[in-house]
């Protein structure tokens, strides 16, 4: 089935939305920051994965990461791709994510990203960056956008 990588557009919060929800996550905010985000769609235009910034004073913090279990290691890195043009855009200059799977912690280096202590304080205090922390053996990790080489 054909498949499409696009950013999000105000038709469609209702489907991230509810995609959100069936993946237990909060979708609070979607609505406010629909430019942030990129979606992976079939043709028939279902959700297969999602990802958004919650942009903070001039960087971003990853959220709303899903994937649908058939979606390809391939579309993830073109969805990844996807939303750092987004943060390029927006000139964010770093964008933060935080994972308690020490397993993503290769993928997310092969892509960019590396394991930091240092956290802007805008971020460290964002209710968003919090929650997502608020988890035993959090792990931040932080891509330099403006060191991104989208060939």
């Amino acid at each position: 089935m054909e498949e499409t990588i696009r950013k999000a557009e105000s038709k469609d919060i209702k489907t991230l939305e509810s995609f959100l929800l069936e993946a237990n996550l909060n979708a609070e905010g979607v609505a406010d920051k629909i430019d942030y985000y990129s979606l992976l769609e079939t043709k028939s235009g279902a959700l297969k994965a999602c990802i958004g910034i919650e942009p903070v004073n001039g960087v971003g913090m990853l959220r709303s990461f899903v994937v649908s279990q058939d979606t390809t290691q391939v579309q993830i890195l073109m969805l990844f791709d996807r939303v750092i043009r987004i943060a390029e855009a927006n000139q964010l200059k770093s964008l933060y994510l935080a994972t308690n799977k020490e397993s993503a912690i290769s993928f997310f280096n092969k892509i960019g990203f590396n394991v930091v202590k240092d956290i802007p304080p805008a971020l460290y205090n964002h209710p968003h960056f919090e929650q997502v922390t608020n988890v035993d053996n959090s792990i931040v990790m932080e891509m330099k956008v403006e060191n991104v080489d989208n060939c």
